[in-house]
């Protein structure tokens, strides 16, 4: 979204995806993504994706192979070589020709290399050896007289000494360094080959051939390739068959020593594998490769990168047919088995199918002669039985498992095998999704017992305990036994918090299937922040077109149709469908329960017609993948929804008028003061700084302390709809998916440049929320207790002024207290207070005036925290950063979003005042303003242009503050205020100046903060990582 964003105002725009070897999942998923959109919001993209290897496209995006253009880069032909010549000669539009003699001499060397001719021409033109003939009317070879007639005789043979000849004088070391980087590859990671840096410098060296003689450059952080593919041609030229060899086995051999020691700290394990691997080809090592290779597909497994797994694997098949004297079975039909796993997980069944077929019947042959392996027979049975579950062929993978369970039993006594406990659980799998439920639970119990046993031994950690965990709890579920469900999926989200990163796979379908359990339980809201996490992660993992997101599009659909928001769930399951419908086979099980759930969800919004044909499709695929008795009672729902939708399109012709409406706006929540705290409105500028969402947090809290009621949330200023799309994204992934948004006005910045709004992958489009915020307001005004609701502004005023203009006896009657961060100008005893400069105020400095005067005249009583405040009660940037331990999308968004802006705000103040790119900022806010206020100090050895956030220790909070403000208890304890009397009615004010700032204790004040903050990101994530954040004091001078 950002980069389409990004893209609209730059276009025509080309944009390059270029790499060495395969693209990952994410990568394809963003290209994907970006092509169909582009159609209708950037039509003047160009997307080219290059690569020195063929790519090999994921089925889940095979699209592209069907509306992509294919260019297969080619060696010029000799009508192209002529054409190059002359546009080097500069003579192309000139009418003047290349001579044939010099033609075929140039394109015999050359080969066709676009470079190597460069290269030649160079050379040619250097020594004066072209020259246009007048008579002929073309470009020749001027010979000297000495030499023969032979054109091609003048050109040496070797190209390399044309193009090396710059390099003659290098040493031997660096020559060396030359070398090895030519059979590297064109392009190389430092973190990789840091291991030829203890005895050969060899990175240092690279960096100073890349200063010194231009022959490499750095293209993406650690990573560098040579600058003049010609070069690189050249030095590889110069080796032959056997050097190359050598070198490779060196690199082979220090990479062993390197990884024995533990080294390779910053390469990813599966890069480190796939590259030790290659090495290992190359000189000739096939063994080594084979174990690489083996190595490189499993770690490509367990971060869910099946295409390059598969391609892992292939290369394992491939060195292995290599190595003399041939290995046993089971090495031989290992990877095999593992390569067809992969087939079956990217959904290209056919394939797989073939694979672990030949692969049974070798293993079959085997068990009939004296090398027999039954282990191995097992595996192929047990590899075959999970292809036929993934394509709802239950029965056959039934046959399957109950052939090889029995010998596996046999084979494995011990009560601790987890060979043994994979392959109990993959026959329960295969028995639940074939309805067996009963059966399923007892053989889930028996696997989870074996797996705790093995763990208390020491053989194996808690994650293996939590594949059990998150199987037995799929299986309770399907037994509506949700409770016990929940259970067992929390234990295992807690152990894959504990001992996987927060971005993993099993993270996220832990966080699906917990997501999924508190959305039966009643408590769909609290599965909402589980639910938008699991889609982020799954998104990044596997991709947009993967079945895996799908399904965490279908739970969180799920929960916000639980939770009323059924135009939201509508989309979602549409989304899910397209996918599932592009990825499985027609009629597959799988999508029967997403129509099961559409068709419910289509039946919520009035669309009966479209949802009873949901149903009956539904009832078709069943049948075709379900003997009779097996999950009836799914088909039974089914029949019963077909039969109530066709009972109410005949008795209710209404029914028909009114398909696919929605409720537009959600209703206003009930307000109950004793047992949810003071209702509040909030009025946000949200997006335009991360303070007005750390006040969305910090509501969050209060809101669950039942200390503050949010009954409605209103963005204001341009753009206002897109700062609603963020406010209403940042509730619901805090757990609060029923307080109501609207959009406000422009708050003052009609008709002036737009202000943008930081983007979130939480923030979204949503068709509950109100047009109109005003209308909103004036709504739960109307549904809340006389004097009972506080207006809380942290934003333009222009809103809350028209509010008061347009209702304002409903204002007067309902509202008890208005907050604003804002400020104002020096009070006086009995005088009304008049707002200041502050940047709220002075985005529509006329409704800022109305709604403080109005305010005094009809008694109602203001709250302001000034800047002041804020400043007295600076925030460590250490203790904010701690929160990140929570690993909530808000907090990652927060950090990236503060440093951009803090960097950006740099940029601004060191612009002049009359620089209209500062906006809405004040003559105050200078250079000096900002060392002062975030560095400590007067001044910094930092240009304006330059990132200064590495240099702020301390940040100030302004809009939670002011939050803080609302609620009594928390004003007593950490507020000073100046109040003056008008009209019988308090006007206060938190910080007068810089030395009243009005803050009790800034070192109190700072840990209550990051203690409410801590509270509502814990909460929405259920506590799982409750352990990993804890209060930091900091020593920091307040």
């Amino acid at each position: 979204d950002t980069l389409i964003k990004l893209f609209v105002p730059l276009q025509p725009i080309m944009v390059v995806f270029e790499g060495d070897g395969e693209i990952d999942p994410s990568s394809w998923s963003v290209i994907s993504e970006m092509q169909q959109r582009a159609v209708e919001e950037c039509s003047r993209l160009l997307l080219v994706i290059s690569s020195r290897n063929v790519l090999t496209i994921p089925s889940a995006v095979s699209h592209l192979q069907r509306e992509a253009e294919y260019a297969k880069l080619t060696p010029l032909d000799k009508y192209e070589t002529e054409i190059y010549l002359e546009v080097l000669l500069g003579v192309h539009d000139k009418g003047i020709g290349v001579d044939q003699k010099l033609l075929d001499a140039v394109h015999d060397r050359a080969n066709g290399c676009p470079s190597f001719i460069e290269y030649i021409v160079s050379w040619a033109l250097g020594k004066k050896m072209i020259e246009y003939d007048e008579g002929k009317n073309v470009m020749s070879f001027n010979l000297p007289v000495t030499q023969s007639e032979d054109v091609a005789a003048a050109i040496p043979k070797e190209l390399s000494s044309i193009v090396l000849a710059s390099f003659n004088d290098l040493p031997a070391i660096l020559w060396d360094v030359l070398k090895i980087a030519s059979c590297i590859g064109f392009s190389f990671d430092e973190n990789a080959y840091e291991a030829l840096d203890e005895n050969l410098d060899f990175m240092p060296r690279v960096k100073t051939l890349a200063a010194t003689h231009d022959v490499f450059e750095r293209i993406d952080g650690h990573r560098y390739k040579w600058k003049h593919q010609a070069v690189y041609e050249a030095v590889k030229s110069l080796l032959i068959g056997n050097q190359r060899a050598q070198i490779h086995s060196m690199i082979v051999d220090v990479f062993e020593h390197y990884h024995k020691n533990g080294h390779f700290s910053n390469m990813v394990k599966c890069d480190l594998h796939r590259l030790f691997a290659w090495h290992c080809t190359l000189a000739g090592k096939w063994d080594a490769a084979y174990n690489q290779y083996m190595e490189a597909g499993k770690r490509a497994e367990e971060t869910y990168n099946f295409p390059e797994a598969a391609k892992m694997y292939e290369e394992a098949i491939s060195s292995q047919k290599k190595i003399d004297p041939l290995p046993l079975l089971r090495s031989r039909l290992l990877p095999t088995v593992k390569l067809g796993n992969c087939l079956r997980e990217l959904a290209r069944y056919n394939d797989a199918e073939e694979v672990l077929k030949t692969c049974l019947e070798e293993a079959e042959r085997a068990m009939k002669k004296s090398d027999a392996d039954e282990q191995m027979y097992v595996h192929s049975l047990t590899a075959l039985a999970a292809l036929n579950q993934a394509q709802s062929k239950y029965n056959e993978a039934k046959e399957l498992y109950e052939k090889a369970l029995p010998i596996a039993r046999n084979l494995q006594e011990s009560r601790t095998s987890l060979w043994l406990a994979v392959h109990i659980a993959g026959y329960a799998e295969t028995l639940r999704k074939s309805g067996d439920l009963p059966t399923a639970e007892t053989l889930h119990w028996e696997a989870l017992h074996i797996r705790s046993c093995s763990a208390n031994e020491g053989a194996c950690t808690s994650l293996e305990l939590a594949i059990s965990y998150t199987q037995l709890g799929c299986t309770l579920f399907g037994q509506k036994k949700y409770e016990e469900a929940y259970k067992q999926h929390r234990l295992a989200l807690k152990t894959r918090f504990e001992y996987l990163d927060f971005s993993h796979g099993h993270v996220s379908e832990s966080l699906n299937y917990c997501a999924e359990a508190l959305c039966s339980l009643g408590r769909a809201a609290d599965g909402i922040p589980l639910a938008i996490h699991a889609v982020n992660i799954r998104k990044v993992v596997f991709g947009t077109s993967h079945p895996a997101y799908a399904h965490a599009l279908s739970i969180l659909a799920s929960c916000y149709h639980a939770v009323g928001r059924s135009c939201d769930a509508r989309d979602y399951f549409e989304e899910c469908l397209s996918i599932c419908e592009a990825v499985f086979q027609k009629n597959h099980a799988n999508i029967i329960p997403n129509l099961m759930n559409y068709g419910k969800v289509l039946c919520s919004t009035g669309d009966y017609e479209k949802a009873k044909s949901v149903f009956q499709r539904a009832i078709v695929i069943h049948k075709k993948n379900f003997t009779e008795g097996q999950r009836a009672s799914e088909l039974e729902t089914c029949q019963s929804q077909v039969q109530e939708l066709t009972e109410k399109i005949e008795s209710n012709t209404k029914a028909l008028q009114c398909a696919s409406v929605c409720e537009r706006n959600m209703p206003i929540p009930p307000v109950d003061i004793k047992k949810k705290g003071t209702p509040i409105i909030v009025i946000t500028d949200i997006g335009r700084d991360v303070d007005d969402e750390y006040a969305l947090v910090l509501l969050a809290s209060l809101a669950r302390m039942h200390l503050l009621d949010p009954i409605a949330v209103v963005a204001t200023l341009s753009p206002q709809r897109e700062r609603a799309y963020l406010a209403r994204g940042v509730l619901d992934i805090l757990g609060f998916p029923n307080i109501p948004i609207g959009i406000g006005s422009c708050g003052g910045a009609k008709g002036k440049a737009g202000l943008d709004v930081y983007s979130a992958e939480y923030s979204r489009s949503c068709s509950c929320i109100y047009e109109c915020g005003v209308e909103l307001m004036a709504r739960a005004l109307s549904a809340s207790p006389d004097k009972s609701v506080q207006v809380f502004c942290i934003g333009s005023l222009t809103d809350a002024a028209t509010l008061m203009k347009d209702h304002e006896e409903l204002f007067v009657k309902k509202v008890k207290e208005v907050s604003v961060m804002g400020g104002l100008n020096e009070i006086e005893e009995g005088k009304f207070v008049v707002p200041d400069t502050a940047y709220n105020n002075n985005c529509d400095a006329p409704s800022a005036a109305y709604v403080y005067q109005k305010c005094q005249e009809l008694c109602i009583p203001t709250i302001t925290l000034s800047r002041y405040a804020a400043y007295g009660c600076p925030i460590p940037t250490a203790v904010l950063d701690n929160l990140k331990k929570t690993e909530h999308m808000v907090v990652n968004n927060i950090v990236n979003v503060r440093t951009a802006s803090i960097n950006e705000l740099w940029k601004k103040v060191n612009m002049p005042t009359s620089d209209t790119r500062r906006e809405k900022l004040p003559p105050r806010c200078n250079r000096l303003w900002f060392c002062q206020t975030f560095l400590g100090r007067d001044d910094v050895e930092t240009d304006g242009a330059s990132p200064i956030m590495s240099h702020v220790e301390k940040l100030n909070m302004y809009d939670p503050l002011a939050l803080l403000c609302c609620v009594p208890a928390y004003r007593e304890a950490h507020f000073r205020m100046e109040t003056v009397t008008v009209n019988g009615v308090p006007q206060s004010v938190v910080g007068l100046s810089q030395d009243q700032t009005g803050i009790v204790d800034p070192e109190v004040l700072c840990a209550e903060l990051f203690s409410l903050f801590r509270l509502a990101f814990l909460r929405s994530l259920q506590n799982i990582c409750k352990r990993r954040v804890a209060m930091q004091r900091t020593s920091m001078d307040f």
